[in-house]
């Protein structure tokens, strides 16, 4: 018998041993030049060692990483080049597992291109295909910098009051640490807190979204983000910086961060507190509760937070989050102007409002990698946050006419108190898994869920007085209000990627399918303490004690949502160009139930139908031309839509319209860079328009005799948008000197109603500017002058047209000694012109700083700052609709000085220490000259 099976017995275990012996493998390893930076894009191919064939190929990521997976036993060779150096080969020998080579350094070619040698200065700007890249040692700022002092330096890139970031006209919605996310989607978190001395290079990226970047599946969803490349020799040990400050009028500040660097990984810990505006995060609860102080004023804050981002150096898994606490206590004061214009005449309002806003939030974010094989991917994106806020307000206001009196037409004062807490959780779940046997196809599979619940109690006093005969003269409300709203989403969203034909020629089909189902409920119960009017003419009486349900301002919705969207898209990818189109169908379904009043209940389907367009073309390696074209569907909120008056301020009634249709736009925007390495300059143009069919505008009528007003809504055509940005970045022939051009304009047109007629308003704007510095190794001295026009045009005639106009220029003033001290100095003036009386502006803004660096390293920093030293810091702003003209201004901070300590820290070691860490060194660095232009390498996100 065991003869009989000994042939069957030999040939199954042959066969399991060459199946175990077919079994694929994965080489990788890392790409870096002589001094350790990535070298990105690099080509990276694996050679038979036996007759040197082409076995497999491909190009690092951002990291200078490499993986060539699929790989049987045997002997290879790892060639690896790049433009500009000498290439590499490595001997590698595949056996019985993965293998991950030390890694690979290339060495710049010794051949001289057109037998030139370029020397000693860092392009500064560099674009490529999605990417503007800037050098962060051409930038210098104060010793113990954030970043944020570093961003404001860059052309193109600017950071407003508020912290918010934009970069070419667009808002930067995340900021990445080497290619990796620095909590989650708050980046003032990062511009706020990471120390300037540590980034090598800046690169602003217009990308896809994470989804549709893991899937190769497009979303419809676009962002920019700022990527920072940490210093090469900052990515091994512990670094950090500590600064406290304290000054005049009682203000300070503080804050820390510590860094640990080690094989890919990254744990930061921060903290920030002060009463300078410096806040170091994005307060969520304005979105949540019911503030009155917006983002304006003075904010003293305080945050303390924790970053990670680990995992294995075959990056099969990884692991990063972050928790954030934080604190605000905002204190606001606003002064506004408001003219009405009415197509016979027009009214005035002025206000005068102080708030306090409190709030206290702890959040979390997380994700967890896992790469099972090379053609498997498993992410999975929990969150979760705890919110609470109160807040206070008091205004007083006063509508006149518009007559040569101005008579008053009504006095309004209002007091307000909310309190309220919330919390939020959620995760998402995404596989993607690339075909090994059928290459070119891929599918994907994405799970989410979320919920809310938010509760608030609001009191709130309003008493208006009229002036016009016939009108009750008093009308008083005292009211507490149950605020209560709670929501639960589920979503999915699948896609399918298949191969036309032969994979290498990449020609490829798009399928996907994504849905999201939400319940909302909204809960606002209002209660009325009765009010007394005696007959003798005294002040009214309000009964504290006695609380009466007013159905009236109350409701009690219970929402549901369905929205779907099912795409086909066709993409070819070429060596010189990519191209993907296609259409996307999207219904959706709304429905609400008003408990309260059933006749006001809603449900509505909605089908509308997207197309996309995306192409790209590689003129040469430097240059590329980007078009894009997206439809975008979007359908109106139930407050839009619920035929239900919010009589909350009895002089600003609002009521939603059932019969809103969707608006629907038309986009459109082109794009085209340039780098020319030799001569270092660097070019991007940009050009967009929209056009919205049945946008969703604001109607709103006038009683002239109370000075309230009614707003609902409704469907317009002709409203559209267009508008074109530039820039370019080179060095004069002396290579100290640096020139750079900013163009931006936009044209829009808005249609809307002024008190109930239709209004054709355009308005053009047009913001040059030129920047100009001299950089070496003492000075740093860099002038932008700027100008500003915006011009309005009514097609009533009695709507009168405006133009405003803002000019001036900033200067910034850096020197460096070679025994520590810096002088520093930055200094700006802006008119402001076209403004209502009394709001037209000229303001100088002087700030200076003196700083000593001490101990054995310069790890120790001492400074005097001078923040406003002419005392002429304004917060002016003018908004300009069909209906009005508002000019505001707010509180703001005004002179102080601060006395300033800082300390720096690592565990680089002597010798080891990244140049500029700890010393104020020119924007040239340490090291001399460097062959070749010096640009850096955008990574492909």
């Amino acid at each position: 018998m065991l003869k009989f099976l000994r042939k069957p017995l030999m040939a199954f275990a042959l066969l399991i041993f060459t199946v175990a012996g077919a079994k694929a493998y994965t080489v990788s390893g890392t790409v870096t030049d002589s001094i350790g930076e990535p070298m990105i894009e690099a080509t990276v191919r694996l050679l038979s060692a036996k007759d040197s064939s082409f076995v497999k190929g491909g190009t690092t990521n951002i990291d200078g990483r490499f993986s060539l997976s699929g790989i049987n036993r045997g002997n290879y060779i790892v060639q690896t080049s790049y433009i500009g150096y000498d290439p590499s080969n490595t001997d590698v020998n595949v056996v019985s597992s993965n293998v991950r080579l030390q890694p690979i350094v290339l060495k710049e070619s010794s051949i001289m291109l057109k037998e030139t040698v370029v020397t000693a200065v860092k392009t500064e700007i560099v674009v490529k295909e999605d990417t503007v890249e800037y050098n962060a040692g051409s930038y210098k700022t104060q010793p113990g910098a954030a970043m944020e002092e570093l961003l404001k330096k860059l052309p193109g890139v600017e950071v407003d009051s508020d912290g918010k970031i934009t970069a070419h006209g667009k808002e930067v919605t995340k900021i990445l640490v080497d290619g990796k996310e620095f909590f989650s989607d708050d980046p003032k978190v990062a511009s706020k807190n990471l120390p300037a001395t540590m980034i090598d290079k800046l690169q602003v990226v217009d990308r896809k979204s994470d989804l549709a970047r893991l899937t190769g599946v497009d979303d419809g969803e676009e962002e920019t983000v700022i990527n920072l490349t940490v210093k090469p020799g900052m990515k091994n040990g512990w670094f950090g910086v500590a600064n406290a400050g304290a000054g005049t009028d009682s203000r300070y500040a503080g804050d820390f961060n510590v860094n640990r660097f080690w094989n890919g990984n990254q744990i930061t810990f921060l903290g920030n507190f002060n009463n300078i505006n410096q806040l170091g995060f994005t307060d969520s609860n304005g979105s949540r509760f019911r503030r009155f102080g917006g983002n304006n004023g003075v904010n003293t804050s305080q945050s303390l937070g924790f970053n990670f981002n680990v995992g294995r150096q075959d990056e099969t898994f990884r692991a990063g989050g972050d928790v954030l606490y934080s604190h605000t206590d905002q204190d606001t004061r606003k002064r506004q102007e408001r003219q009405y214009i009415f197509p016979d005449s027009a009214s005035y309002l002025n206000s005068q409002s102080t708030s306090r806003d409190k709030g206290h939030n702890v959040r979390g974010d997380f994700r967890i990698e896992w790469k099972p094989d090379s053609f498997t991917t498993l992410e999975l994106r929990p969150r979760f946050s705890f919110n609470f806020n109160h807040s206070l307000s008091a205004d007083s206001s006063l509508t006149s006419a518009g007559d040569a009196m101005r008579s008053p037409v009504n006095r309004s004062i209002n007091t307000g108190d909310s309190k309220g807490n919330s919390y939020d959780a959620g995760a998402e779940l995404w596989f993607n898994h690339m075909s090994k046997s059928h290459p070119g196809r891929s599918f994907s599979l994405m799970a989410e869920y979320s919920m809310s619940n938010v509760r608030e109690d609001d009191y709130s006093y309003s008493w208006n007085k009229f002036f016009t005969p016939g009108v009750d003269p008093d009308d008083l409300q005292d009211q507490y209000t149950d605020n209560h709203t709670w929501s639960n989403t589920v979503g999915f969203r699948a896609t399918w990627t298949e191969p036309i034909g032969d994979a290498k020629k990449g020609r490829f089909i798009d399928i996907s399918y994504r849905m999201s189902y939400r319940w909302n409920n909204a809960d606002k119960m209002v209660y009325d303490h009765p009010v007394t009017y005696p007959g003798d003419g005294s002040d009214p009486v309000i009964d504290y004690l006695e609380e009466v349900w007013n159905p009236d301002l109350s409701n009690r919705f219970r929402n549901t949502f369905f929205n779907q969207r099912i795409q086909v898209g066709f993409k070819k990818i070429s060596k010189d160009f990519n191209f993907n189109v296609g259409i996307g169908l999207t219904p959706s379904m709304s429905k609400s139930d008003n408990l309260i009043n059933t006749e006001k209940n809603i449900s509505r389907w909605v089908w509308n139908i997207a197309p996309f367009l995306r192409y790209r073309h590689k003129l040469s390696k430097t240059r590329s031309i980007t078009l894009d074209y997206r439809g975008r569907t979007s359908a109106p909120s139930m407050t839009q839509l619920q035929p239900v008056a919010d009589m909350s301020n009895p002089l600003r009634i609002v009521v939603g319209n059932p019969n809103l249709d969707p608006s629907f736009s038309h986009n459109v925007r082109l794009r085209f860079q340039d780098f020319n390495a030799d001569a270092q300059r660097s070019i991007m143009a940009m050009a967009d328009a929209q056009v919205v069919q049945n946008a969703i505008v604001s109607k709103t009528t006038f009683n002239q005799q109370t000075g309230g007003q009614q707003t609902t809504y409704a469907n317009v055509n002709g409203n559209w948008n267009a508008g074109f940005f530039a820039m370019m970045s080179m060095p004069l022939r002396n290579r100290h000197w640096q020139t750079n051009i900013h163009i931006f304009s936009r044209y829009t047109q808005s249609i809307g109603f002024n008190n109930g007629q239709r209004n054709r308003s355009g308005a053009f704007n047009f913001r040059p500017s030129l920047g100009l510095a001299f950089r070496t190794d003492v000075w740093d001295i860099e002038l932008r002058p700027f100008y500003g026009l915006q011009t309005t045009r009514n097609s009533l005639k009695s709507v009168n047209s405006n133009d405003i106009t803002n000019y001036g220029a900033r200067f910034n003033g850096q020197w460096y000694a070679p025994f520590g001290l810096v002088l520093s100095t930055d200094l700006s003036f802006t008119a402001n012109r076209g403004y209502a009386a009394g709001y037209d502006s000229d303001e100088w803004m002087w700030n200076a700083q003196i700083s000593y660096q001490f101990l054995s390293e310069r790890n120790a920093t001492i400074s005097i700052k001078a923040y406003d030293l002419l005392q002429n810091k304004k917060s002016l702003n003018r908004s300009v609709t069909a209906s009005y003209i508002d000019d505001t201004s707010y509180n703001s901070l005004t002179r102080y000085f601060m006395l300033s300590f800082s300390y720096r820290f690592n565990t680089f070691g002597k010798g080891k220490r990244p140049s500029g860490f700890n010393e104020a060194v020119g924007p040239g660095g340490h090291g001399g000259p460097r062959r070749g232009p010096g640009g850096g390498r955008p990574p492909r996100f």
